[in-house]
């Protein structure tokens, strides 16, 4: 069975036969649909830009043509050219029958795009480091990450979300020696502390250390010589190169790849406890993975990679024994790829990872959820791969996202500087059972608990996301939760008003009250503007989500449903649904609703939101 036209395919159908019969010429490309800027305007805008090439005519000249043509029919109320514009009024019954028949007889078709067809992508986020819990760095990348994957099945593609575990190096080393040295054999049950925060309090521990050595060389170094802010490169290296804390890291982390029982067993242990606070805070994220790599793992890969390089010619190697890649036909940098003693550097891991990744999956396309600061990172990777002979390389794409600031005083961090991941999400949590409390819902303790999770996790996703990913951001705490504005909560107070909307009607919201057959006839009621508007905003859903697809982008929904939550306030607020002049009228006004509460449940699930009952 084909699924319905849309609106959008009409008007797309019409233009396309309008330009066959005024020019006898086809469309190059896909036709776009926008809505105007201004509602007066019309309810849709077509932009004859495209076709000027192919016609070889000035865009307004189109328009002008055009508009006569497409004017004849009966979908139509009017057809205007505006300059190189083509602006369509709807007949407002047609518009509310089109696509409320459409969206409410088979909602999941109706939501259903077909972009992908079926191709294969493969996408890894989270990647985190198990020498720390997770971050409010780390939330904007799950948080990207599970709406990214969401999104693009929902568009239809085969989506494999992976993630890998940075679960060794000189990182990961750090905290493991202040464990030996301070830990006393405690676990994180002894301290009641979750896993991943213990192990991160070693590391620290181990930075704290480290620092204080620091300050002690920098006293102890010839007059002239102290320099004691310097952070230079220069000055890094020096001091590190006599540290005695560090070459401990560096001596652990040889024993680590030569396999030394007594290391391993620490890492082993420590790893485990890291992993299942990850897991916890996985869990209420709502992330999932369909496969779980670890750079333990894929780093040995890695280094075969390099070691053929090498023997191909294609790396070199340093009089001190360490491997390279000279990538200046690339425009970028020499890369080293194995250190002098011959263990393995962060890139090493990629590259084991990375092809491993493709030999499980051959995907059509491979993404990365990676900060912006990584952008040049990417770059080698992809330029190492072509030059290894991986042509999938090609495939590879890095979704950069831009990091996340706190309103300073906002909330207190373990050095000042990054803003633990569960610490963030109990406070919003706490913040909205205090606003849910003020409210005096009667609530018992466990609904007001699952309520105000419902709404903390929201308020934080909604935020993040309605920020174009590559933006570089601001999350201010107290604004996410408010129940006003661009916020999750003000999309979910929109839902929750339907609900008790229809709870008043002793009707279920999920299932019409009207047989199929007279829907439309029924829906053709809703021809006011404030009722043409929802449905207006409405039958664009699938659009947008194809759109979000396309662009790898899920603050495209995040502002497709707050305006759709607007237009359906400004409805509820001038038109009464329950006290509607007549019953069908009223009929017709809880199906619109019942419309949108579908699309916003939807959308806010393609962002990784669930919608409360009650708030």
């Amino acid at each position: 069975m084909t699924k319905p036209q849309s609106i959008f395919e009409m008007i797309v159908d019409l233009i396309e036969k309008a330009v066959r019969t005024e020019f006898d010429a086809g469309i190059e490309g896909p036709i776009q649909l926008a809505a105007p800027p201004e509602q007066e305007l019309g309810d849709f805008a077509f932009a004859c830009f495209p076709l000027a090439r192919t016609l070889r005519m000035p865009p307004a000249g189109i328009a002008s043509r055009l508009a006569p043509v497409l004017s004849r029919d009966d979908l139509f109320e009017t057809v205007r050219a505006a300059g190189p514009y083509i602006n369509f009024d709807v007949k407002k019954g047609l518009l509310a029958r089109i696509t409320l028949e459409s969206l409410l007889n088979d909602p999941d078709r109706f939501m259903r795009v077909d972009t992908g067809q079926g191709k294969t992508v493969l996408i890894e986020y989270s990647a985190p480091n198990t020498n720390k819990p997770q971050h409010l760095g780390h939330v904007r990348n799950n948080v990207l990450g599970i709406s990214i994957v969401n999104i693009l099945e929902a568009a239809g593609f085969k989506v494999y979300p992976v993630n890998l575990v940075n679960d060794r190096g000189a990182h990961i080393c750090k905290s493991m020696l202040a464990y030996e040295m301070f830990g006393n054999e405690k676990t994180p049950e002894d301290a009641n502390v979750k896993g991943d925060h213990f192990v991160g309090g070693f590391y620290v521990r181990y930075d704290r250390e480290e620092e204080a050595e620091r300050q002690e060389w920098l006293k102890a170094r010839p007059t002239g010589q102290e320099q004691p802010d310097s952070r230079d490169v220069d000055m890094d290296a020096a001091f590190l190169g006599e540290s005695k804390l560090y070459s401990r890291v560096q001596e652990m982390l040889k024993k680590w790849e030569n396999k030394d029982e007594k290391v391993r067993a620490l890492w082993k242990k420590m790893n485990s406890w890291v992993l299942d606070g990850f897991d916890s805070t996985y869990k209420r994220l709502g992330c999932r993975f369909e496969k779980v790599y670890f750079e333990s793992d894929t780093y040995t890969i890695g280094k075969e990679l390099v070691k053929e390089g090498l023997d191909r010619g294609i790396f070199f190697k340093k009089d001190d024994g360490s491997v390279w890649v000279d990538l200046d036909d690339q425009g970028l940098d020499s890369k080293l790829l194995l250190r002098k003693d011959g263990t393995s550097v962060y890139i090493t891991q990629d590259l084991g990872t990375t092809k491993l990744k493709f030999d499980d999956y051959n995907a059509d396309q491979a993404l990365w959820v990676v900060a912006d600061e990584q952008i040049y990172h990417f770059k080698m990777l992809f330029a190492v791969l072509m030059k290894l002979g991986f042509q999938w390389a090609r495939r590879c794409h890095h979704l950069a996202y831009g990091m996340v600031d706190l309103p300073e005083g906002k909330m207190k961090s373990r050095k000042g500087t990054v803003v633990d991941a569960d610490d963030l999400m109990d406070e919003l949590l706490e913040m909205e059972k205090e606003e849910i409390r003020s409210r005096d819902l009667g609530l018992s303790d466990s609904e007001l608990e699952k309520t105000a999770e419902i709404l903390a996790q929201g308020a934080l996703k909604f935020f993040i996301l309605k920020f174009t990913p590559k933006t570089r951001m601001t999350f201010n705490p107290s604004e996410s939760i408010s129940p006003e504005g661009f916020t999750g909560p003000y999309v979910q107070y929109a839902h929750v008003r339907i609900r008790s909307i229809f709870r008043k009607a002793r009707r279920d919201m999920y299932a019409s009250h009207i047989g199929p057959d007279q829907l439309g006839e029924t829906v053709e009621k809703l021809v006011l503007p404030e009722e043409a508007a929802v449905v207006r905003r409405l039958c664009g859903f699938p659009e947008e989500v194809q759109t979000a697809a396309q662009n790898h982008n899920p603050s495209r929904l995040c502002t497709y449903l707050f305006e759709l939550s607007r237009e359906y306030n400004r409805f509820y607020h001038n038109l009464p649904v329950l006290g509607a002049a007549e019953e069908p009228l009223k009929d017709a006004r809880l199906e619109l609703s019942r419309a949108v509460a579908l699309v916003i449940e939807r959308g806010l699930s393609l962002l990784g939101i669930a919608v409360p009952e009650r708030m």
